[in-house]
């Protein structure tokens, strides 16, 4: 099916989806950003004058985002109009499935 072949409802079916993958990936980064501070908090490393902590949970954290955007976007993201289209069923779009 092309992408400009959703229905109304199956479009909205994706945004679930997109916005499913989305949260899971923002609890992904915020386990990975407090599990570096817990685990690493006491280690006597240092990396350009700052803890490794730090430089994990942050640093990391930043690469780890935007991997994980990347993914989103290539994996998980639907380029598709919300508007209604010219052929679609005037039933669909109202939601009157």
């Amino acid at each position: 099916m092309q992408k400009g072949d959703l229905s109304y409802s199956e479009k909205f079916a994706a945004m679930d989806r997109e916005a499913l993958a989305t949260v899971i990936l923002a609890v992904l980064i915020t386990l990975f950003f407090w599990g570096a501070v817990f685990l690493l908090k006491d280690s006597a490393v240092f990396v350009a004058s700052m803890p490794l902590w730090f430089v994990v949970s942050c640093i990391g954290g930043y690469l780890l985002s935007v991997v994980g955007v990347i993914a989103l976007a290539r994996h998980f993201m639907t380029d598709f109009s919300l508007g209604e289209e010219a052929g679609e069923d005037k039933e669909d779009s109202d939601g009157n499935d």
